[in-house]
């Protein structure tokens, strides 16, 4: 079952991000096994935050303890932050968005998997294999208290708000499905890679 990974690291930068990766030999070519997609960006906290979806935990757990935690003490990055890991209800790797510039996470609380098929069933962007979401990337994800969390990667945070409004609102109400208060929080991108399929 696939998992998406967040973790946030407070005092993490770009350079010491790029020094992990170098000492794991991590590029788009050279992706670790269970790996399906990762994006990462620098935080207006002064820390940096990655998404990842895997193939597994297991295949999660397994990079963490053979590549990721060495490759940080060999690179001087030290982190007591836990990633949370959530189990994926929907992945769409591929949308019609070109450009990964900008990370969107929602924490949807109160909303869950049966709010997001009503909502999600009545937009154009999810049909089919969802090809046509105008995003570059997007992942939805169940928490253990059975609210959700959205992550999508965008050209540009207001392309994010023009199909908000373009489309969820609408779906959601044709669902009948309260969305709630839903605050969006953007990251720059600083690295996007995804598996070949």
């Amino acid at each position: 079952m696939a998992v998406m990974m967040i973790l946030e690291l407070d005092d993490a930068t770009t350079d010491d991000y790029e020094a992990v990766n170098e000492a794991i030999g991590i590029d788009e070519d050279n992706l670790p096994d269970g790996l399906i997609s990762h994006a990462a960006g620098p935080t207006d906290e002064g820390g940096l935050l990655m998404v990842d979806v895997w193939e597994s935990a297991e295949a999660l757990d397994r990079f963490f303890t053979e590549h990721a935690g060495p490759a940080m003490a060999q690179a001087g990055v030290e982190s007591t932050a836990q990633p949370q890991v959530h189990q994926v209800h929907n992945h769409i790797p591929k949308g019609s968005g070109i450009h990964p510039n900008a990370i969107v996470l929602i924490e949807a609380e109160g909303f869950g998997p049966d709010d997001y098929d009503a909502v999600t069933g009545e937009m154009d962007a999810h049909a089919g294999d969802g090809s046509a979401h105008p995003a570059v990337m997007h992942i939805a994800a169940v928490k253990d208290d059975g609210s959700m969390v959205f992550v999508d990667i965008w050209e540009s945070p207001e392309a994010a708000g023009r199909f908000v409004e373009e489309q969820v609102g609408a779906a959601a109400e044709s669902a009948g499905v309260d969305m709630g208060s839903m605050e969006p929080r953007v990251v720059p991108v600083h690295n996007h890679l995804a598996a070949k399929s």
